[in-house]
């Protein structure tokens, strides 16, 4: 693969998809830039590691000649530890990261949502991510792409005891999921994060959200980047 001149900007770069999207991005780009909480040092000189205070978005300047910013943010209520906390990290923090690198000309946004996501939904974690889907696709991105994948499988630094379950049951279930449900599939983190990247890079312009099938295809696309 050619290297490319854009310059790839990675919100929740050491969550599970956030990470294969930084790795998959080197084989791409000369420069991809991480942005983190916490110092993090990588072994790939490519990698441009930003710490920054989500709190305080408005005064970082981490945009500067970014081309295309990847948000994988997310949390759950029990590990925000609160419903208030969730809300910021899944819908505070990614509409500011989105509002900010519009404002500095990124052109290209890609977020990972949920499938299921509903504005209108009386739970808390559907709702939340149809909130952030509907403010983002009103922004003047000239591409936006919203992933909304179902179980997301890999290796996690934590494996919950609940998580490891569901793995197994839809690891049965999976192959009984067509027509609508196949929406409901699960997909590994790895795919996801390839048909994040292919589509910033050749995905047309408009909002575009992309479930099961949509992700599958475009991760198979992904090798095909020239």
């Amino acid at each position: 693969m050619r290297e490319r001149n854009e310059i790839p900007c990675v919100a929740g770069s050491t969550g599970l998809v956030g990470s294969y999207i930084v790795n998959n991005l080197t084989e791409l780009y000369p420069k991809v830039i991480s942005l983190t909480r916490e110092k993090v040092e990588y072994s790939s000189n490519k990698i441009q590691n930003i710490v920054i205070d989500y709190d305080n978005l408005k005064n970082e300047n981490i945009f500067q000649n970014v081309n295309h910013l990847y948000i994988a943010l997310g949390s759950t209520r029990k590990k925000a530890g609160s419903a208030k906390n969730f809300i910021k990290v899944d819908y505070d923090y990614c509409l500011e990261l989105a509002n900010n690198a519009l404002k500095n000309g990124v052109k290209r946004v890609s977020i990972i949502s949920s499938v299921g996501s509903n504005p209108d939904s009386t739970l808390l974690y559907p709702r939340t991510k149809g909130l952030t889907e509907r403010v983002l696709s009103k922004l003047a991105f000239d591409h936006i792409s919203i992933m909304r994948p179902g179980l997301i499988l890999g290796e996690r630094k934590e494996r919950r005891i609940p998580e490891k379950i569901a793995i197994y049951i839809f690891s049965i279930i999976d192959h009984f999921l067509f027509g609508n449900l196949k929406k409901y599939k699960s997909i590994s983190a790895n795919d996801i994060s390839k048909a994040m990247i292919y589509q910033l890079i050749n995905g047309e312009k408009g909002l575009h959200i992309l479930e099961y099938k949509e992700l599958s295809a475009s991760a198979e696309k992904f090798d095909s980047i020239n």
